[in-house]
């Protein structure tokens, strides 16, 4: 059985993450296990969390061969892998007849490679035990999860067609749970996590992190902003250290782009950007394969936490023609005067508009509606609002399922929101 195996980026060990203290105790062990603790499939290797209310995968580990990738079936047979047991993993009772997908964390098609069809058979199949799936939702499984797993399948940035991958759950104190009749209760994941690793064309290692939440509740931040659900975020090692207990070794925090000095880790990397300091953790939007930091590019400054301007709602799909009548709210929520000439906002596409000459006093608010090229798809897009001087001061996206006809999508928590001078 090949299994995950950490030599397999050429020139680098990638060994399999330890534990934090509180995490190493809820590990599942037996002996017969991978030194006594990790499950081997075909191309990837799992730990078991063991605690009763989360009987899901730690971390899954895969090797991705581009170049072997066949064309499989999928099998869709679900199993218990007996070498773990029963009733430390969550079979179909927590996915049956609710709004949560059996979320592969090594995807079937990514798998699904070998020197042969059979071989690669074999492997999309071995994807299909209950341990190698997690409470996710169908909306980010289908959607947002699958998107970024689709950009990891069709990576062209390796010089080999090699990638090694980390994949998980991490868990937060909420109260959302499935508790299936004659069974336990468990716990659903606060979101995913993953890394991905690859060698780039000048052998160098090169590492992208990402995390995608799925409860709001963990999304409030200290302004006490909505952000929503299934969001993509590429992100440090660091946090998601934090958000796992898991510990990866120092070639993985070396080679991401987006590292932060930390001076209990061994992390390093810029402490600002473009002179502006770098806020922990980073956390930077991802809406399309562009969005995401590389070793080489230039660094966007992002000061959505230092200028105090929102974007606070948008007439997305208006009574009658949209042309013409949507529109984009802007409200000054903080406590100085903000001069918005020369800034402007622009689509996920990248099409932008000019805000115009205004100065928006504390708790002022103007609206935008000569949009130019700038057309708000009613199936969901992203708003970006940038100052004259090219740094990002607000972010926003929405979904196909928050477009009400005649009725503006909002962006900032009811208490925040006042009333727009339209």
């Amino acid at each position: 059985m090949s299994a995950y195996d950490p030599d397999f980026l050429d020139g680098f060990l990638l060994p399999l993450p330890s534990f934090a203290p509180h995490l190493d105790e809820n590990i599942v062990r037996d002996d017969d296990l991978t030194e006594h603790y990790v499950a081997d499939y075909v191309h990837y290797s799992l730990v078991m969390n063991g605690a009763p209310e989360r009987r899901s995968a730690v971390y899954v580990a895969l090797n991705v061969d581009q170049n072997k990738h066949k064309q499989t079936s999928r099998s869709n047979r679900w199993r218990i892998d007996s070498r773990i047991g029963g009733e430390l993993q969550l079979d179909n009772a927590y996915y049956r007849n609710n709004d949560w997908d059996r979320g592969h964390m090594a995807r079937r098609t990514t798998a699904a490679w070998g020197d042969n069809a059979i071989d690669a058979q074999r492997a999309s199949n071995e994807t299909f035990y209950y341990t190698n799936a997690c409470l996710q939702h169908a909306n980010l499984n289908q959607d947002e999860w699958l998107g970024l797993e689709d950009w990891v399948y069709g990576l062209d940035l390796d010089k080999d067609g090699k990638i090694s991958s980390f994949s998980g759950p991490f868990y937060a104190e909420y109260d959302r749970s499935v508790h299936p009749s004659g069974h336990a209760l468990a716990l659903v994941p606060a979101g995913f996590f993953k890394i991905v690793c690859f060698v780039n064309q000048a052998n160098k290692l090169e590492v992208r992190a990402f995390v995608m939440f799925q409860d709001e509740k963990a999304l409030a931040d200290k302004s006490g902003r909505r952000k929503y659900n299934n969001q993509t975020y590429q992100t440090t090692v660091t946090y998601i250290e934090e958000l796992t207990g898991l510990q990866f070794e120092p070639e993985i925090y070396h080679a991401n782009p987006m590292s932060h000095c930390d001076s209990n880790t061994h992390t390093r990397g810029p402490n600002s950007v473009n002179g502006e300091p770098v806020l922990t953790p980073e956390l930077i939007e991802v809406a399309k394969p562009t969005d995401i930091q590389n070793t080489t590019g230039s660094r966007q400054t992002v000061k959505d936490d230092v200028v105090d301007i929102f974007i606070s709602a948008a007439m997305v799909n208006p009574k009658g023609s949209d042309r013409g009548n949507e529109w984009i709210g802007l409200i000054n929520l903080g406590a100085d005067a903000i001069d918005l000439t020369g800034w402007c906002l622009s689509d996920n596409q990248d099409n932008a508009v000019a805000v115009g000459q205004v100065t928006l006093k504390p708790g002022e608010s103007t609206v935008v509606n000569q949009l130019g090229k700038i057309r708000l798809a009613n199936t969901g897009d992203v708003i970006k609002l940038h100052d004259d001087q090219k740094n990002r001061i607000d972010w926003v996206n929405y979904t196909e399922k928050m477009v009400k006809s005649g009725s503006p999508v909002l962006f900032l928590s009811p208490r925040d929101t006042l009333e727009l001078d339209v």
